[in-house]
């Protein structure tokens, strides 16, 4: 990995749900036999490994969701297995071992200019259908961040480096479109929810297989609606997810002993 290639890498932020089942209403997600939670979308492809949590140690759910008691929406003591991911699923991931202190982690969606390579969660399977591809910018799947962080230097970075057209305003070069108002730069999670860095700049998000670091990389959606108005089949626990992604880690690192 060149020099230039690890200042693309970037933090991602993904969004999540507590499971509230109170109030003694059916939960679509918990209903049926087996339920959505129970056999979820492309389990028998990459089952999930769990080995990460005597090794690591679990997902800390109250790293995103710990919320005082006694609010309606928000359960409160939430448990590990209850953080919900619906935004993105395995098929759209691939994992590397990066450089310095970074590690393994997992490489979220981006477009095939942007890449910088990690092993897809299809490869040598392809999901049971030899036509598909990995996924890059399907809306589906990207992956809502809902926000951003960076430090002053790196959003001059941003600016003065990494994006073309810039970062700041004024957004009035060849790079954009009607003083960057057009419809697909108008939209709210262009500007606050991190597409201007994965989308224009072609940074690539990255999620952490440390267990500790992934907890903190979750935000969560206090609404807590999508899981009574999403599709229920979108549907994955988080620490299910990060078990697929423990179990792709594991092809990895198989396909390279050859």
């Amino acid at each position: 990995m060149t020099a230039a290639e690890l200042r693309r890498l970037w933090p991602g932020f993904v969004r999540t749900e507590v499971l509230d089942a109170r109030g003694g209403e059916p939960h679509q997600l918990l209903s049926g036999a087996p339920s959505p939670l129970d056999r979820y979308k492309w389990m028998d492809d990459v089952p999930p490994s769990f080995e990460y949590e005597k090794t690591h140690g679990p997902i800390d759910p109250n790293a995103c969701c710990g919320v005082p008691p006694g609010r309606a929406r928000t359960p409160p003591h939430p448990r590990k297995d209850d953080l919900l991911l619906w935004e993105t699923d395995v098929s759209a991931m691939g994992v590397r071992r990066y450089p310095g202190g970074v590690g393994w982690a997992a490489a979220m969606t981006v477009e095939d200019r942007a890449d910088v390579g990690s092993y897809w969660s299809g490869e040598g399977h392809g999901y049971g259908d030899p036509a598909m591809k990995r996924p890059r910018r399907v809306n589906s799947l990207i992956g809502q961040q809902a926000g951003w962080m960076a430090s002053r230097s790196q959003v001059l970075y941003f600016h003065e480096h990494a994006c073309p057209g810039g970062f700041l305003p004024p957004f009035d070069g060849n790079e954009w479109v009607n003083d960057s108002l057009q419809t697909r730069n108008g939209a709210v999670e262009f500007w606050s929810g991190g597409y201007q860095l994965f989308g224009k700049c072609y940074f690539n998000r990255i999620l952490s297989l440390d267990p500790k670091r992934f907890s903190r990389q979750l935000l969560y959606h206090a609404s807590n609606n999508k899981q009574r108005t999403v599709s229920r089949g979108k549907f994955v626990r988080y620490t299910h997810f990060l078990g697929q992604l423990y179990t792709v880690k594991e092809r990895a690192l198989r396909s390279l002993m050859g």
